[in-house]
């Protein structure tokens, strides 16, 4: 009965700081429209509606159930906390904002810098709220001395090859899913897809690739774990706040089949990407 007890306290504590990190990224995209409004710019886009509201906000829970964990374990100051929620949210959320432009424009509508500054906030006020409700005050880690156990160079060539191989795999399984599943929606422009020229997804892979590299470099500097064990959280890290918390809010919006589809290609992708990021970039044998 004791253990019962404390698992569903466990829980529940998980469940109700997870819900307020969703407030905080809901409050910083509210946040976005009103400065926009104050700007004279239309800072929405898309199709609105109680339904996809509801996802939005089942996203923010999830981001408070993927990351929270994570945050109980890192030793970090407040605003290293801070500082490494935001690159892990924004990068990633704001690498599949610059796809969705090309790939889902019925969906986006917004310019792609109005975007990334919408992001940058949300990302702000769940990272804010992950800080205060999650993080764990310890000795430090610093950053610094992470970077400087190997030379410029080797950082520059090892990030440069773990961006690279986001690519490789992001055409593999790409072409994969889209003979296998996902062309047939794409010819008949379902829920908003379009489908843009080789020029325009090569552009965007190659902005892309470096942003998903960056979400986790503050954490692969952070963390204090096995290489092994490093290189599946990271993979595993990168599917969630990459893959499942975007996908989970266009459940409205696009058709189911195409939404699992896409869940396995991008598992692929960015868990394949993080295992080579965290076997390249992180300081930890």
């Amino acid at each position: 009965m004791g253990l019962m007890m404390t698992v569903i306290r466990t829980v529940w504590g998980m469940v109700w700081r997870s819900a307020l990190v969703a407030f905080g990224y809901v409050a910083g995209l509210i946040a976005a429209g009103v400065i926009g409004g104050l700007l004279g710019i239309q800072v929405s886009g898309g199709q609105s509606s109680s339904a996809s509201f509801a996802w939005l906000v089942l996203s923010g829970i999830l981001l408070g159930l993927f990351l929270g964990p994570l945050a109980v374990r890192l030793s970090l100051t407040r605003w290293q906390h801070f500082a490494l929620w935001v690159s892990i949210i924004f990068f990633n959320m704001g690498s599949v904002a610059i796809e969705g432009a090309y790939f889902v424009p019925g969906l986006v509508l917004l310019p792609i810098p109005v975007l990334l500054v919408q992001q940058v906030l949300a990302a702000a006020g769940a990272a804010l709220a992950i800080t205060i409700l999650f993080a764990t005050s310890g000795q430090p880690i610093s950053w610094w001395i992470a970077l400087r156990q190997r030379p410029w160079h080797a950082w520059v060539w090892r990030f440069t090859v773990s961006a690279f191989s986001y690519i490789v795999f992001y055409y593999v399984f790409g072409a994969l899913n889209y003979a296998l599943v996902t062309q047939p929606y794409y010819a008949s422009h379902a829920g908003g897809l379009g489908t843009p020229s080789p020029e325009q997804v090569i552009v965007a892979e190659l902005v892309r690739a470096p942003l998903i590299m960056l979400s986790v470099l503050l954490f692969l500097l952070s963390a204090r774990m096995p290489r092994r064990r490093l290189m599946v959280v990271t993979g595993l890290l990168l599917f969630a706040v990459g893959g499942i918390v975007p996908l989970v809010m266009q459940i409205s919006s696009l058709p189911l089949l195409l939404l699992a589809a896409s869940a396995v290609e991008i598992f692929c992708q960015n868990f394949g990407a993080g295992l080579v990021a965290a076997w390249l970039l992180g300081t930890q044998e």
